[in-house]
């Protein structure tokens, strides 16, 4: 994943570069924190400081080590070649110590480019891909370090977004990139450059910016940015002007983001949904919507592309797209899609789901389904984002930034908007308006009954202080609750480390069942009333093999009560919703349950929020 920062500016106060770059490493952190490193050049030579772990860590070294530089590239780093370590970290400096790089993406060819160097006598540090971009730079370096940067590329095979540094060129970085995004702001007025991975860490800042396209090459001084093809012919850049959100980032008094962060959803469902709909017509309503009526009329078939959470939001979407809209509707895992040779037609309308918009599995498959011809509609959260440039359209989700790497009002604002994009494709087909109405007044209770659910926080916490002592779990779902199941499962998994998995109850007797002991824990997830009975059949199977049992049910249904051990009694809501209130359950749930075991909660081992290598 790994995030990437730099800036050139006036030469400030000592220590002002550094002070923004690392500023905009932390907004960065969400993309890996494995390892963080800065590299600069200060009175002609090359100087860096890097540091394994948070970028907490390396503040701390750039404080004690008094680092000063006049211009930066800073990196934060989810390791995939090379263990989390200091001599992993980046930026990486070239044998000679005349120039540093710092990389985002993955370099397939690696191995044969760095047995290519040594045989010239090169000399690695790392273990890492990402350094054979610092040596073969290098290796071109003949006093043109654009040329040596366009051979460079030339070579390397792969996903890359990558700024470097020269001593020779002490006001100057380059940047290119490919298959990842790298964004560039410049101020003219201020004479400032900003090079990102993600354009929202120049929040409070007045910009023109642009986005590097495929093999593109820049050139960045502080009054002037120049962008060359592949060839190294000069091309010219269409800039937006944006002012950038300076809103303050804060927990506002929970112990974690992703406490405060489940404990927002009420506000972020209401928003997800606000001035989305008309009572009047009994039908959803979106601004941002380019694709026309007639459009999505003639559409006969719905293809999903997500992955993780993502991919849950999109499975409980084919069941609304089907049950409701009855438009047949698949939902493919994004990293699987690309390598099947797909079917995509004309009038085939593909929804790309993704949080944070820079998903590269799922950038993939939407790239893949465009060169066939396809119509892309992203639900996205994050603004100036790869995905919400890459669709037709895209549908924002209005839930704020989740600084939780686990994400929970995401998900639940991806339901809403799942369900009032149903509501449209239906209301275009054959729904009433009276259906329609019934359809917004069940979607419009979603804030009043998340908050009911959010009331019995401490019922929960008791719940999770027993069974947080068991390392298995099974979380078993029928209908909308099966994908509901596999969501809370993963939200276990990923913030208390524990084997969790979700299965559909009727399937458990097909193999599954015999992992069923008293060490292995159950949850019956019991919000669908059309396959209760059921549910019901197959936990009764769980308790004769001596499984013990948490029931999620609806009030008011007491036959839950002979089967399961214990009972979280949820408020009633038609099947089709079910999922969002069961998920917010199923989320304090894991929150306490990690809480209780001492693990990382708001940035877990091994994970970074955006996925952005494949």
């Amino acid at each position: 994943m790994c995030g990437l920062f730099g800036y050139i500016g006036p030469k400030k106060p000592l220590g002002d570069c550094v002070s923004i770059c690392m500023n905009g490493l932390k907004q960065l952190e969400y993309r890996g924190y494995d390892s963080s490193g800065i590299a600069g050049i200060f009175n002609g030579e090359i100087k860096s400081c890097k540091r394994a772990g948070k970028v907490e860590t390396l503040q701390q070294a750039i404080h004690s080590q008094k680092v000063r530089l006049d211009i930066a590239i800073a990196h934060t780093r989810w390791a995939t070649h090379g263990i989390p370590s200091q001599e992993n970290a980046h930026p990486h400096i070239d044998e000679e110590n005349s120039l540093a790089i710092v990389h985002n993406g993955i370099i397939e060819n690696h191995l044969a480019i760095r047995a290519m160097l040594k045989k010239q006598g090169f000399t690695f540090q790392s273990d890492t891909d990402s350094e054979v971009i610092a040596q073969l730079i290098s290796y071109h370096y003949k006093g043109n370090l654009i040329e040596a940067v366009q051979k460079a590329l030339l070579k390397l095979k792969g996903s890359l977004a990558i700024a470097v540094i020269h001593k020779h060129f002490p006001e100057q970085i380059i940047a290119a990139a490919r298959e990842s995004p790298l964004v560039i702001g410049h101020c003219k007025e201020n004479e400032e450059v900003f090079l990102s991975s993600d354009a929202n860490t120049f929040s409070g800042r007045n910009l023109d910016v642009f986005y590097l396209q495929d093999d593109e090459v820049a050139l960045l001084h502080q009054n002037a940015v120049s962008v060359f093809d592949r060839k190294g012919k000069p091309l010219e850049k269409i800039l937006e002007h944006i002012c950038f959100d300076n809103s303050p980032i804060s927990k506002n008094g929970y112990k974690h983001y992703m406490l405060k962060e489940i404990f927002e959803q009420p506000q972020t469902i209401q928003q997800a949904m606000h001035s989305r709909y008309s009572e009047d017509f009994g039908t959803a309503e979106f601004d941002e919507l380019t694709l026309c009526p007639k459009e999505l009329q003639s559409i006969n078939r719905i293809l999903i592309l997500a992955c993780g959470t993502s991919w849950h939001a999109g499975s409980i979407a084919r069941s609304m797209m089907e049950s409701i809209a009855r438009i047949p509707t698949e939902v493919e895992i994004a990293s699987e899609f690309r390598y099947t040779n797909p079917i995509v037609s004309e009038n085939t309308l593909v929804i790309a789901i993704s949080q944070s918009g820079e998903t590269a599995d799922t950038l993939a498959a939407v790239r893949e389904a465009k060169a066939k011809g396809a119509k892309i509609l992203a639900f996205c959260n994050v603004d100036h984002s790869s995905i919400s440039r890459e669709a037709d359209s895209c549908i924002f989700l209005k839930a704020g930034k989740e600084i939780s790497v686990c994400s929970t009002k995401a998900f639940t604002s991806q339901l809403t908007l799942i369900a009032l994009f149903t509501l449209y494709m239906a209301r275009l087909r054959h729904m009433s308006k009276e259906e329609g109405q019934k359809f917004l007044q069940d979607l419009k209770t979603l804030p009043m009954i998340v908050t009911q659910v959010l009331s019995q926080a401490k019922t929960i916490e008791n719940l999770a202080k027993k069974y947080a002592s068991y390392e298995h779990f099974f979380f078993l779902g029928r209908r909308y609750m099966f994908p509901a199941s596999l969501e809370a499962a993963l939200k276990l998994k990923e913030i208390s480390y524990l084997n969790a998995t979700g299965h559909p109850a009727g399937e458990m007797k097909h193999g599954s069942i015999a992992l069923i002991s008293d060490q292995l824990a159950v949850i019956g997830m019991c919000g669908n009333m059309q396959t209760f009975d059921k549910m019901l059949s197959n936990l009764m199977e769980v308790k004769s093999r001596g499984g013990p049992i948490l029931a999620f049910a609806p009030k008011g249904c007491n036959e839950i009560k002979t089967v399961a051990d214990d009972v979280l009694w949820l408020p009633t809501v038609p099947d089709y919703l079910a999922s969002i209130p069961y998920s917010v359950a199923a989320q304090l749930l894991a929150y306490y349950i990690a809480k209780i075991r001492g693990t990382d909660i708001d940035q877990p081992r091994n994970l970074a929020k955006s996925v952005t290598v494949e």
